[in-house]
């Protein structure tokens, strides 16, 4: 084994233990060590990406600074605080769109509409009988469920139009963060239960796991 083949296999169970640690500490609720954990998931993430990657693509880079600050500014029960953590995951799933456009398949606009269509009634719904529209996030809210709508329908457009190992990491990638800002909006806006926030943690860290995938085979 290589010393590049050794350094994958350490950061990627780095990264999975950090996993398990922030999963146990959200479920027992033990704040500094929640904190310690989401403070070094994405630095664990962004230096097993730059060791496996031949190529680094600088949209990614940006996207996992703007995962980081979300991270950070959504640990915070301040309205304020998580109208930033929304904006800075907009951002997040902005630059995550450019990534999949300059290393994924060629995007077919139809077959995206179609795809798109299907997310954005669900969120809509969501908001509609979950965010009353003079919270602070309210529209940020709108913006970031559009985007995510959008994200979503290109992982399930590229994978029905082309069924490749490259398509199958980004569909599942798209599907775990589905499933997380539907966690989120229950969470933040709704009812809240004690096994979300660790559920929360693990789908967090196996889209990001799924999309370092999808790098990886569109590199190859």
């Amino acid at each position: 084994m290589t010393t590049r083949e050794t350094k994958i296999k350490a950061l990627t169970s780095l990264f999975f233990g950090i996993t398990t640690i922030l999963i146990f500490a959200e479920y027992f609720k033990i704040q500094q060590i929640v904190f310690c954990a989401k403070l070094l998931l994405i630095p664990c993430l962004f230096t097993l990406y730059v060791i496996r990657s031949s190529k680094i693509c600088p949209y990614h880079v940006v996207a996992l600074f703007f995962a980081f600050l979300s991270n950070i500014f959504l640990l915070f029960p301040e309205p304020k605080l998580l109208l930033y953590g929304i904006i800075a995951f907009l951002f997040y799933r902005i630059t995550s769109i450019f990534v999949v456009l300059k290393n994924g398949d060629r995007v077919a606009l139809l077959p995206l509409f179609l795809a798109t269509v299907p997310f954005l009634f669900m969120f809509s719904y969501l908001i509609d009988i979950m965010v009353s529209p003079d919270h602070p996030s309210f529209y940020a809210t709108i913006v970031n469920d559009i985007i995510i709508s959008i994200f979503c329908g290109m992982g399930l457009s590229n994978y029905v139009m082309n069924d490749n190992k490259q398509n199958s990491w980004l569909l599942i990638s798209t599907l775990l963060f589905t499933f997380l800002v539907i966690l989120f909006m229950f969470d933040k806006f709704s009812l809240s239960f004690q096994i979300f926030k660790p559920l929360s943690a693990l789908v967090f860290s196996l889209g990001h796991f799924a999309f370092l995938k999808f790098m990886e085979e569109a590199e190859n």
